[in-house]
């Protein structure tokens, strides 16, 4: 079994190192963390499983807290980098002007619209949150609205305000 972890450990630290040097320009900023994120788990459980085969049962206790602090890092980690993208809008964002393309209603959320904006001739697509349900009536499709985004990254933005 535990050259079986082993071999998974190998496969997973090398779709990690795939992940850092090749995928980091090409994937959206949020899913490179989240899959760097989920790298990191699957490190967590494989490093536990060898660790209980090889330590006694009295240092198992000690595994299950560490694994536990590693999985509760893991948020942590995602939480801080999203926390690092909203930064990153606000102090180097480039203002431009967007469309509302769709009027949602959420489950157990307030309703929201997309936006969408084209630079560089490509288009992407963002959100905005209504919590006043009488002003998301009065937003027709077509609607104006102002979006900030991280040049270097497009798929990294934040759709301010509706413009009236």
């Amino acid at each position: 079994m535990k050259r079986v972890l082993i071999v998974f450990g190998i496969i997973v630290i090398s779709l990690e190192l795939t992940l850092y040097f090749f995928w980091y320009k090409e994937l959206e900023f949020m899913k490179f963390f989240v899959l760097l994120g989920l790298c990191h788990l699957a490190n967590t459980a494989i490093i536990f499983g060898i660790l209980t085969e090889t330590l006694p049962k009295k240092k198992r206790k000690l595994i299950v807290n560490l694994s536990i602090g590693i999985g509760i890092s893991f948020f942590l980690i995602l939480y801080f980098n999203a926390s690092r993208v909203l930064n990153w809008i606000d102090k180097d964002g480039i203002l431009t002007n967007g469309s509302i393309i769709k009027k949602k209603y959420g489950a157990k959320t307030s309703p929201y619209v997309i936006t969408e904006f084209n630079y560089k001739g490509v288009n992407y697509e963002s959100q905005l949150t209504i919590s006043d349900s009488r002003e998301f009536e009065k937003i027709k499709l077509g609607d104006s609205v102002l979006i900030k985004f991280v040049k270097e990254y497009p798929n990294m933005n934040r759709t301010e305000k509706q413009l009236k």
